[in-house]
């Protein structure tokens, strides 16, 4: 390897390191609105009308982008250009999106003595075609199953979600429950 392409490779890799690090900056952080809430947490998901702040409890808070404090209403922007796969996803529609196929979740052996019962819920993105393109868990009874709910998910397939007649990225809810 040539010295002129290790430091282009240098460079390059520095180049996107400064980019994660400003990212970071951008989806963490305290988000104001006009009527004085503040947010606080990361940027989950969003679209031209709301953005979804994920909590450091864990919780997710939904604000209209139009009651943003200009400053963080760039923030959530810039946020939505650096980040296209979670832009555009919405949590209500004209049409909702329903399951074409499903699985189960497989409880662990390690926790499948009898008796046994745990819950996993998950926070899902399906893209306009109904595929499931990112899940992640909300809440977790035993972190040991989180894993297999989230195997099981991305094997399931929707019916798109729609707003005015045209497929949109959907955000659902979907828990599994586990028994030995």
């Amino acid at each position: 390897m040539s010295t002129m392409g290790t430091q282009l490779r240098r460079v390059a890799l520095a180049a996107i390191l400064l980019t994660l690090a400003s990212l970071t900056r951008l989806v963490a952080g305290t988000f104001h609105s006009t009527d004085g809430s503040v947010y606080e947490g990361t940027i989950d998901y969003a679209n031209e009308k709301e953005v979804t702040f994920k909590t450091s409890d864990g919780a997710f808070a939904t604000a209209a982008i139009a009651e943003l404090a200009p400053e963080s209403a760039s923030a959530v922007q810039a946020w939505m250009e650096a980040n296209p796969d979670l832009s555009g996803v919405y949590s209500v529609w004209d049409q909702k999106p329903s399951v074409v196929r499903s699985r189960v979740a497989v409880t662990p052996p390690q926790l499948s003595s009898p008796g046994f019962k745990g819950l996993v819920s998950l926070q899902v993105i399906l893209d306009e075609s109904g595929k499931v393109s990112r899940a992640a868990v909300s809440k977790s009874t035993h972190e040991a199953l989180e894993e297999a709910a989230i195997d099981a998910m991305r094997k399931w397939s929707f019916k798109p979600a729609q707003v005015a007649g045209k497929n949109v990225k959907a955000r659902i809810a979907i828990s599994f429950k586990f028994e030995a």
